[in-house]
């Protein structure tokens, strides 16, 4: 979960829930308890503050939080979280690759009838 590893990278910072909620213009620690709780996910541009507190790569951060929004899409095997973790920085006509061979997929399913749920 987002939030865990966020507690970790903060505590390995030696910073309080408060000394980094303070950090991002925050008067009380409830910003940085609700994130590290699950309650909400931090926007970009907080999301560059913290990187920049924490003395963490942005990148880094991002891509936690990118791998948490795909798992809360119900993506979580590795080699897919890796694809969807490089598609930002591809070539404008790889994503485009990708969307169209992803839409055609859909489209053969759906003409044949094949239902899109999740096989267990």
């Amino acid at each position: 979960m987002f939030g865990e590893k966020l507690r970790k990278l903060r505590e390995k910072a030696g910073l309080t829930q408060k000394e980094l909620a303070e950090m991002l213009g925050h008067s009380s620690n409830s910003y940085i308890s609700d994130i590290e709780k699950g309650v909400f996910l931090p926007s970009k541009e907080k999301l560059r503050k913290i990187a920049k507190a924490l003395g963490v790569p942005f990148k880094e951060l991002e891509d936690m939080l990118f791998e948490e929004k795909l798992k809360e899409l119900g993506i979580k095997e590795k080699e897919l979280l890796e694809l969807f973790k490089e598609i930002p920085r591809m070539p404008k006509e790889d994503k485009e690759a990708i969307v169209k061979a992803y839409l055609k997929i859909k489209r053969r399913k759906q003409k044949n009838g094949v239902d899109n749920q999740k096989s267990e």
